[in-house]
């Protein structure tokens, strides 16, 4: 073999070979760009930017379980109730030249074995709770109403509405004014939901009305509020202070009734049985509470009306591990007037994860 038949040959090896190489050859292809879920504090804690948007969404809720004996609200509501909840919330938001734009759902389910007693057809109950749309100062959609929840709710026990203090979740659209010192207004139109004819699904001639100022610094609050339901063309008047002094908390709450013999959505009465009792002229509320560490508070609240019923309220609040509660509460509740005459102890405990 000539240098020229080796040299020949060994290039045509050479050849053979980076083919075979070429042809097994594997490319790696390029990853596809990842979207990871970007923290979204703009809002407080616990937002995230929707995939692809400037959104930020939130999700919450709890899961509740209450074993209560006795009614505090229904005074012929006796033995031993049960009831468990699974509370949903949704909160998005996200930056405009008029403000923040934001959303909330809240959706609950309740499931109580003894739904014949609280007037439900199903063992599970399904309810929208909250639903609506806040940006600039207004709100529109479905929310506790403002005559409720802008001055601030009663105490902090589960039985504080027992002498119930105003309305709920209804329809409403209302702007509030924030002055950014503390100090705000509100005014509030309010769909009660009540009909002014006998024509069955027919309307209310207008809208509730409310109307209400509040000064908050955080340490010292005050508020009045104002609420006139067109349906009775009667209303109430509400004054609430509250104050908080290191561990310790306390408030005062009262409500005057323009017609003491009328009962309307801002001075309402309560079924505690035989009876639809309401405020009379006026009705009172107090209460205080003391945190004695991070994870032990107590709170206490009394309130009476006009009409002569009485509700008080005690309760602990442990809290032993984070996201977890635990609140023993026991309640007493006294009707006495023409309408009835009863009185009823009602002990509770509730457990609740946080999420």
């Amino acid at each position: 073999m000539n240098i020229k038949s080796l040299l020949l040959g060994s290039a045509a090896a050479l050849a053979a070979v980076s083919g075979a190489q070429a042809a097994d050859a594997i490319v790696a292809a390029e990853p596809e760009p990842m979207e990871y879920v970007r923290v979204c504090d703009a809002f407080g804690t616990g937002y995230f930017y929707i995939p692809g948007t400037e959104t930020c969404l939130k999700v919450g809720g709890y899961v509740r379980f209450d074993a209560k004996y006795n009614d505090a609200y229904r005074l012929d509501r006796e033995g031993s109730y049960t009831n468990t909840r699974a509370h949903i919330s949704l909160d998005t938001a996200s930056d405009t030249e008029w403000g923040a734009l934001k959303t909330k759902i809240v959706a609950r389910f309740d499931y109580n074995p003894h739904h014949p007693q609280f007037g439900y057809e199903e063992n599970t109950r399904t309810r929208l709770n909250q639903a609506y749309i806040t940006w600039g100062g207004f709100l529109v959609g479905l929310a506790d109403s403002q005559y409720s929840q802008f001055s601030g709710y009663a105490g902090d026990v589960i039985n504080d509405d027992v002498i119930s203090y105003g309305p709920f979740e209804l329809n409403q659209v209302s702007y509030t004014f924030d002055a950014g010192n503390g100090f705000k207004v509100v005014a509030s139109l309010e769909d009660d939901g009540t009909n002014d004819n006998d024509i069955p699904g027919g309307a209310s001639d207008w809208p509730d009305a409310v109307l209400g100022a509040k000064y908050d610094n955080g340490t010292f609050a005050a508020s009045l509020v104002g609420g006139y339901d067109e349906s009775q063309e009667e209303g109430a008047v509400k004054g609430r202070i509250s104050g908080k002094f290191g561990a310790f908390s306390a408030f005062l709450m009262g409500g005057w009734n323009s017609d003491g013999d009328d009962i309307n959505k801002y001075a309402p009465g309560t079924n505690y049985g035989d009876a639809v009792v309401g405020w009379g002229d006026w009705a009172v509320w107090g209460g205080a509470g003391y945190k004695f560490t991070d994870k032990v508070a107590a709170n206490v609240q009394v309130g009476y009306t006009d009409s002569e019923v009485l509700a008080a309220t005690a309760n602990v609040k442990w809290t032993p591990v984070s996201g977890l509660l635990i609140q023993p509460e026991v309640s007493y509740t006294s009707v006495d007037n023409a309408q009835m005459d009863d009185d009823q102890w009602t002990g509770m405990v509730r457990l609740q994860r946080t999420f």
